[in-house]
Formats: structure tokens, C-alpha cells, sequence
């Protein structure tokens, strides 16, 4: 039998919905693609649903797998070490579910690709 996996797309939180629909509008357009029950969007603090949340539906839900993508753009420590204090707590929590943390958005050769072409078309006037 296939093992499940989730996708969190984990995202910085704030208590303004405004600074939220973007995360949330980018949730709804990837769980269209890839399914419903294959991804969800967790905060990393000040909203909800929180890492911890969403791991708990995941493990109700028979998910053996979570791949926690965290959509930071640049390396903070105090974002790092929020994201690493909750991945351990929720390991201890929900035992049954594999944690896998990926690197930051930021990090990604295509994201710095991406921002390359945008800085060459905006400066093309």
C-alpha cells in the first residue's frame, strides 16, 4: 500500500487576514491541482491553524507523511528556530506521522531564477 503524504505549505502568520489571503489564495489554487486532501496551509505563529493543527488532522486522516514547506524568503533566525521548536513538539505529539521540514522557498535555484526574470522585466522600460 502507497504511503499518504500531505504537503503544508507553512507560512509566516499574522493576525490581519489581508496579510493571510495571499497564502490562503496560493493554498486553494495547489489543493485545486493536486487534491484536496494532499495539501493544507499551516502558520507558523499568530493565525491558525498552526503546524500542530494540521499534523493532528493529518494523523486522524491516516496520512503517514507530512512535507513541511516553509514559504520564508530569506534565512531568520527567530522564524528557524519557531519552525524547529514546533516540528519537535509535534513529533512527540503524533509519533505516527513522519516529519519531513524542507528548505525555504528562498533557497530554491528556480525561486532566484524567478526573481531574476521579474527584476529583468520591471527594469525593461
Amino acid at each position: 500500500m502507497k504511503e499518504v503524504v500531505r504537503l503544508i505549505l507553512f507560512a509566516p502568520g499574522n493576525e490581519d487576514a489581508r496579510h493571510r489571503k495571499p497564502f490562503e489564495e496560493l493554498a486553494e489554487s495547489i489543493r485545486n491541482e493536486l487534491g484536496k486532501d494532499r495539501v493544507r496551509l499551516a502558520y507558523i505563529q499568530s493565525a491558525s491553524p498552526n503546524l500542530a493543527e494540521v499534523a493532528e488532522e493529518a494523523a486522524n486522516d491516516g496520512v503517514g507523511r507530512i512535507r513541511i514547506l516553509p514559504l520564508l524568503f530569506y534565512p531568520g533566525i527567530a522564524a528557524e528556530k519557531e519552525i524547529l521548536e514546533q516540528v519537535a513538539v509535534v513529533r512527540a505529539q503524533v509519533p505516527q506521522v513522519a516529519l519531513e521540514v524542507l528548505p525555504r522557498v528562498g533557497e530554491h535555484p528556480r525561486m532566484r531564477t524567478l526573481l531574476h526574470a521579474l527584476a529583468r522585466e520591471a527594469a525593461n522600460f
